[in-house]
């Protein structure tokens, strides 16, 4: 960098010389950011693929004398991390990355879905170096990912509005389950290569998950609800075996309490799944029943299942 006060530079070779090796950096800069750009796409080592999206993330292009005009966001390399991660462990179909000149970034669309949602991350508008993955047309964030953190946090809100609400009617019950167990993968992916720490929510599929409700002042004529619109389905709901509340049996040996783990006088509303082989989610029983949906939808406000409150506010 040329410096004023120094008297080697207010010469006309010493201020070539500083410029030329302005130069040099910037150029090196962006062949370290190529470097990186080929690790993160073309590795087939997990641990790698996260040092250079990580990296990536937090990178900084452009120099005083070097700029970059075309380059991809922060939240572009977390884009290309999760479909690497697919790719790798043979989802690779799954989803399809989309990229045009008209696009500000990259975008993702889930296969299974068709045309029906297109997804991309979102920085939080903070200091923090996490993002959010969101449908574009609806803003629903589905889940917070962090790599710095190893943090992945999924989000009840929004698989309810986007998956029970906004698409019944568009997308086969199926195929909804086929679009959001590569969501799954992705969070089981994350535990299994690097340790991550992820909260999987209302798609937590084992029997120890205790869901807990937005309310959990929950009022017992809520209850109350669940035990008619069982009863018109030919379902009996029974003392729970857990607390003080209700425990119903449906087909296949699956089990939903809803219960109270406090007291009278504090109350602490809360529901859990039960199946034997432990791949039953409170997500997929909201699609599978719609009697539960709808018990589930009428009082949404109140039962919906809270998510992480420093992730989502």
């Amino acid at each position: 960098m040329i410096n004023e006060n120094d008297p080697s530079t207010l010469s006309t070779s010493g201020r070539l010389l500083a410029y030329n090796d302005a130069i040099k950096s910037g150029l090196e800069t962006g062949e370290k950011f190529t470097k990186l750009m080929d690790q993160l796409v073309q590795t087939t080592d997990p641990e790698l693929l996260l040092q250079a999206a990580d990296a990536l993330s937090v990178y900084s292009l452009n120099s005083d004398y070097v700029t970059f005009p075309h380059q991809y966001s922060f939240a572009d390399f977390y884009l290309i991390f999760v479909s690497r991660m697919w790719e790798l462990h043979g989802e690779g179909d799954a989803i399809t990355l989309e990229s045009s000149e008209y696009q500000e970034q990259l975008n993702q669309q889930i296969t299974v879905l068709d045309d029906s949602g297109t997804f991309n991350f979102s920085n939080t508008g903070s200091d923090d170096s996490g993002v959010y993955y969101q449908e574009r047309a609806s803003g629903q964030s589905l889940f917070y990912l962090n790599l710095q953190k190893k943090m992945l946090r999924f989000n009840s809100h929004a698989f309810t509005q986007l998956f029970i609400i906004q698409y019944a009617d568009k997308v086969e019950k199926s195929d909804i389950l086929k679009a959001v167990q590569v969501f799954i993968n992705l969070g089981n992916y994350l535990k299994k290569d690097f340790g991550f720490s992820v909260d999987f929510n209302m798609l937590d599929t084992d029997n120890s998950e205790v869901y807990e409700f937005q309310n959990e002042h929950l009022s017992e004529s809520i209850v109350d609800k669940l035990f008619v619109s069982a009863a018109h389905e030919g379902y009996m709901l029974e003392n729970s075996a857990t607390g003080t509340g209700a425990m119903l049996h449906l087909k296949d040996d699956l089990v939903v309490q809803v219960y109270n783990k406090g007291s009278q006088s504090d109350p602490d509303w809360v529901l859990s799944v039960h199946d034997k082989l432990q791949q039953v989610s409170w997500f997929k029983l909201l699609i599978d029943y719609d009697f539960l949906k709808a018990w589930y939808l009428n009082d949404l406000a109140e039962l919906e299942i809270k998510s992480d409150p420093l992730v989502f506010a």
